[in-house]
């Protein structure tokens, strides 16, 4: 259940505690009596929580229809809600993504297996049209990189070296992130901690991973793509 109807559950159940109807608490909390009836009633909440699925499900090509109608017509107004309560729907993700970490990998590894061509023809093209935007950030990069390595011990160099060494030349290695297999050509040494946001360039921060994982974790931390290390 999402943050924001927890917060009305426990509301509603709190003011059903104290005797007071579906009806006077849905005038407090402003919704309709049969809302808060479905909120405070586990079997009625997956009743029409059926109802709603089988109704998507014979429906959709309407439904598809009136939301693309719907958003062609309130362009304005959805950027304006996406805006102010930005902080929310992040706060609903990160949530979202701790508490379904399996569900997540497998639909971004269904994903990434059909769009694998778009993908690819996506990163070309992207390359191609923002040469100058690459470069500056290749820059920083190496600029983070050569601070992060600042106070490394020859030791810690010589192991960061091997495990480039072993990415590129190892027959097998695994994705840190996804658990596969990866072919040669096809592995990154990725920082688990990103070096954006204060990671070292150390051997404990170094894992290998398959490049469609790197690029979608980007500088992101494992937790927010939806992985617990």
């Amino acid at each position: 259940m999402e943050i924001r109807n927890l917060r009305k559950l426990t509301s509603a159940q709190d003011l059903r505690n104290t005797g007071m109807s579906y009806y006077a608490i849905g005038l407090a909390l402003d919704m309709s009596k049969s809302t808060v009836h479905r909120l405070l009633n586990p079997s009625a909440r997956a009743r029409s929580k059926a109802t709603g699925a089988a109704y998507r499900v014979t429906h959709k090509e309407e439904r598809n229809s009136c939301n693309s109608t719907y958003r062609a017509t309130h362009k304005d107004e959805l950027t304006a809600y996406r805006v102010a309560h930005r902080a929310d729907a992040i706060e609903r993700g990160v949530v979202y993504r701790a508490t379904h970490t399996v569900e997540e990998k497998a639909r971004h590894a269904v994903y990434r297996a059909a769009h694998r061509v778009e993908e690819k023809e996506h990163r070309v093209a992207y390359r191609a049209t923002h040469k100058a935007e690459r470069s500056d950030q290749q820059a920083r990069r190496r600029a983070l990189k050569a601070g992060a390595v600042i106070g490394a011990t020859v030791s810690q160099l010589a192991e960061i070296a091997e495990i480039y060494r072993l990415a590129k030349e190892s027959p097998k290695v695994r994705c840190y992130l996804c658990g596969k297999l990866i072919p040669i050509g096809h592995r990154h040494v990725d920082h688990i901690i990103p070096l954006a946001k204060g990671g070292a360039h150390r051997p404990s921060n170094l894992a290998v991973a398959c490049d469609h994982c790197n690029l979608h974790k980007s500088a992101k931390l494992p937790n927010e793509v939806g992985v617990l290390i």
